[in-house]
């Protein structure tokens, strides 16, 4: 797509309404950009050049930036360009632009980057004077020299000196390594019941150890692989005058716009950001996106040419990884009855060598850790650090996903084993139920996330996936495989279900990396013109709050025009997935256009209206105490895996899914089941490596509600990969306990439950 000039009679004016793919656009004389990376992960870097560069083609590094050599936001602080010291294998130190895409990957392989050396002389000298000392104490005669001077001893004692020689990664100064070590960045701990009272310690052993309950423990994580048919990231920049223009999928325009400005020195009026389409699942359009935007910005600044930077999936896959590793781990104790006695829950979370949004990502996997259950006793201890590996993202919607598959898949393995009904379990344990029954309490519990209609969600879908009788019915043969003597391996397919519940947010109280703070102005004008100022949303949502504004006001719906256009200096301040939930914006929406229509017919046109989220609202969450209700509104969804596994190739086939969902008022149905099923099937390309899952059986049923409209995006991520894996553990017989899975865990799987099942019988027969 070529671009052209933008005519705009405000310079200072900017759009904020996505246009096409970043990797789609195109001008004469473009030249294409391949990121130089550090073939180390720690070092200083003393050079890095290209001899016999050919002519058109430029060399940017940390030191050709003329500004700014980092980004920062949060007293973090990430190099556009590896500079002195290197945090990662992989670093991007240097950007190389050319015209010729194929010549351009040949000479990225001929960098050269040099390191200082701290102790190689030192090494070659102590090779020298141990050769010359070994020749004074042996290898005297001096027949047996060769040709070059050495005799055949004198040879193969140098060969065994110089084989003693450092490797690399000893040679090259790590004087600063420090600087990189792994540290804690944020921390998060919870207590309630026993675990206030006494010493972590004193309770574990109370709970877990003298009650007689029974526990159970286990390590759950969810990984993230980017999906082949995604946009890998990268941006499109160029100069027209004095003005420089750049085309990247971020969402957060404003922060794009000051790290260019920072790093080329130069006025933000004089940049211009075009939004392009991001990625629908795991966006990096935080901050790691706005990164490769100024990297491409300064190559096109500094060569005066047309620059397009795209990231090769392998890039993708390797440094730009969504989310951040966790690992969560449960100690759970049962009462009789299934409920819940004691919860401990470590979590452990690497967000890679930085992530300024750290103690963001800790506390929400802190608050999704123990889901919509209320335990009589809950421990939980979140620490952050970093590592060695490439800097990590966040995705304000899929935040806490990770959390819910953990705890989704310890309940589920709770139940296989108590030998209660999965539903039974949540209902037990869930905050509503246990308040319902003990309406006053001595020590209240922290948090306040009660689920609206779980209950009907719930038995819905149990009901249209008649789960509980493929439940029990599985859940016996699978007990009747392992038995003595039973075949592991048969013709027919193992056979699995799984069922996994969780929320989405709107809106968060917690305030650590954004504000949160949904605003929006709506003005009336003469001949019933109506403007929302506002970053547009999607094509679905534009169109419900039209319907709401015109319903409201009694103007055609062609009448409501949707302005996303700010000045440099009035853009959001904070990213747009902080804002742009349906249920929050509709009801700012709502309460504009009632303003308005009060005001219509006794003030003259125009009127605007100005809202925001009520300050009330976020008095129910303690910041200081970390407690209360933490989020604005909730949505729920509850899902149910079935599942199929070929004994010969170990394929997995899914036979159906079901979701059931109460999302509150729901504006469009059609729209939102087609949001939904879109979901589904772009999260079945994710499930298992490498390769895709078909379902063709996909049902799909919106619970009537009259609870405030709340967030659909995000739902299926944070129960279908839990369904999935809970459904694959039945049939397995083995718990899997991490996620996507492939062909040779599943086989391991097997093979080393078959090798317990055999020492388990070898041990009967001793005893006998």
């Amino acid at each position: 797509m070529a671009v052209g000039k933008k005519n705009t009679k405000d310079k200072l004016l900017r759009s904020l309404d996505t246009e096409g793919f970043y990797s789609d656009y195109s001008k004469p004389g473009m030249l294409h950009a391949k990121l130089i990376r550090s073939p180390s992960d720690s070092g200083r870097i003393k050079s890095i050049e290209l001899e016999n560069m050919p002519e058109g083609y430029f060399l940017f590094t940390y030191d050709n930036i003329p500004g700014a050599k980092a980004i920062s936001i949060n007293k973090t602080s990430t190099n556009i360009f590896g500079g002195k010291t290197i945090a990662y294998r992989g670093e991007p130190v240097a950007i190389l632009a050319g015209p010729d895409e194929s010549l351009l990957n040949e000479l990225v392989e001929k960098v050269n980057i040099s390191f200082y050396v701290g102790n190689l002389e030192t090494a070659l000298d102590n090779v020298i004077k141990k050769h010359k000392d070994a020749q004074q104490e042996q290898f005297a005669d001096k027949s047996q020299k060769n040709e070059s001077g050495l005799n055949e001893a004198d040879a193969s004692d140098m060969a065994e000196l110089i084989n003693d020689l450092p490797s690399l990664n000893n040679v090259i100064d790590k004087s600063h390594f420090e600087e990189f070590s792994a540290k804690q960045v944020a921390f998060r701990e919870v207590k309630y019941g026993l675990y206030q009272e006494k010493s972590l310690e004193e309770a574990d052993k109370e709970l877990f150890e003298d009650s007689g309950l029974f526990t159970t423990t286990d390590t759950w994580q969810q990984t993230t692989d980017t999906p082949r048919w995604q946009e890998t990231d990268g941006a499109f920049s160029y100069m027209d005058g004095k003005d420089l223009h750049i085309y990247t999928p971020t969402r957060w325009t404003s922060f794009v716009q000051k790290s260019i400005s920072e790093a080329l020195q130069i006025p933000q009026e004089n940049i211009y950001i075009h939004k392009t389409k991001s990625a629908g699942l795991f966006p990096n359009g935080l901050w790691r996106t706005t990164q490769t935007a100024v990297q491409t910005a300064i190559a096109a600044y500094l060569s005066k040419k047309p620059v397009k930077l795209v990231l090769s999936h392998e890039e993708q896959d390797l440094f730009m990884k969504p989310g951040v590793i966790t690992n969560i781990t449960y100690k759970t104790a049962l009462e009789p009855d299934g409920r819940i006695y004691a919860l401990k829950v470590m979590i452990d979370i690497d967000i890679g060598s930085s992530n300024p949004f750290a103690q963001e990502i800790t506390d929400r996997i802190a608050l999704a850790s123990f889901s919509f259950y209320k335990p009589k006793n809950l421990y939980i201890k979140a620490v952050t650090h970093t590592s060695k590996k490439p800097p990590t993202t966040i995705s304000i919607k899929n935040i806490d996903s990770q959390a819910f598959f953990a705890i989704e898949n310890e309940v589920q393995k709770i139940c296989n084993q108590i030998k209660i009904f999965p539903d039974e379990f949540r209902l037990i344990n869930s905050q509503e139920a246990v308040d319902k029954k003990k309406k006053t309490e001595e020590n209240p519990f922290p948090f306040d996330i009660s689920i609206n209609g779980l209950d009907t969600t719930l038995q819905t879908v149990l009901k249209d996936s008649d789960f509980n009788r493929k439940y029990a019915s599985f859940h016996m043969e699978a007990i009747d495989r392992v038995e003595k003597n039973s075949k592991p391996f048969f013709a027919l397919p193992l056979r699995g279900v799984g069922l996994a519940s969780a929320y989405a947010v709107s809106g968060y109280s917690g305030v650590t990396s954004f504000s949160y703070d949904s605003k929006i102005e709506v003005t009336l004008y003469k001949d019933d013109k109506l403007v929302i100022h506002a970053i547009k949303p999607s094509a679905v949502i534009q169109e419900i709050w039209k319907k709401t504004a015109a319903e409201i006001l009694e103007i055609p719906a062609q009448n409501v025009v949707i302005d996303s256009n700010f000045t440099v200096d009035s853009l959001p301040a904070s990213p747009e997935d902080t804002f742009t939930s349906i249920g929050i914006m509709n009801e700012l929406i709502k309460k504009c256009c009632t303003e308005i229509q009060k005001k219509r017919f006794h003030q003259p046109l125009p009127i605007s209206s100005k809202k925001g989220v009520q300050k009330n609202t976020r008095k129910k969450w303690d910041k200081e105490l970390f407690c209360g209700t933490p989020f604005y509104t909730t949505s729920f969804a509850s899902a149910v895996v079935e599942i199929e596994l070929d004994t010969y190739t170990y394929n997995e086939k899914i036979k159906g899914i079901w979701i059931a969902i109460d999302c509150g008022e729901l504006y469009d149905e059609a729209a939102a089941f087609r949001t939904v099923r879109l979901e589904v099937q772009q999260e079945l390309t994710m499930l298992v490596r490498n390769k895709g899952i078909r379902c063709d059986a996909i049902h799909i049923k919106f619970m009537k509600s009259d609870n405030k409209s709340g967030q659909i995006g995000g739902l299926v991520h944070n129960v279908l990969p839990a369904a999935f894996s809970s459904a694959l553990s039945l049939a397995l017989t083995k718990q899997l306990t991490g996620i996507p899975c492939t062909e040779a865990r599943l086989f391991t799987l097997i093979k080393n439950r078959i090798r317990t099942d055999i020492k388990q019988d070898s041990k009967k027969e001793a005893n006998k």
